[in-house]
């Protein structure tokens, strides 16, 4: 089984997103549901252990923005991800968003 874990920083500010909503959906239907900490982050233990497959990790940066009375062209940032079905394997997916744009990369 894998791993997942995430953070959103907004690059705009330098600061950590705290408070951003983050779905992890696969084939459609919601496997879990957490909220970003103080530090923007989600550990792999909110999300627990996930089988192979395809998933998406779906951030509700819409909300946090108009939360902090900020304009943004998107409501959501979403990863599309294939999640190996090796034993321990850990994926950490973070969220880099800005007002006018967001964008990820596989961490360590």
């Amino acid at each position: 089984m894998s791993t997942l874990s995430t953070h959103i920083l907004d690059v705009a500010s330098g600061k950590p997103a705290q408070g951003v909503v983050v779905r992890l959906i696969r084939d459609g239907d919601l496997v879990a549901s957490a909220t970003t900490d103080a530090q923007g982050r989600i550990p792999a233990a909110a999300f627990g252990e996930c089988e192979g497959g395809c998933y998406q990790l779906v951030a509700e940066i819409g909300d946090w923005f108009a939360r902090h009375q900020r304009d943004t062209l998107y409501t959501q940032a979403q990863i599309d991800a294939v999640l190996s079905s090796k034993a321990d394997e850990h994926y950490h997916l973070p969220f880099l968003i800005a007002p006018g744009g967001w964008s990820t990369y596989r961490g360590s």
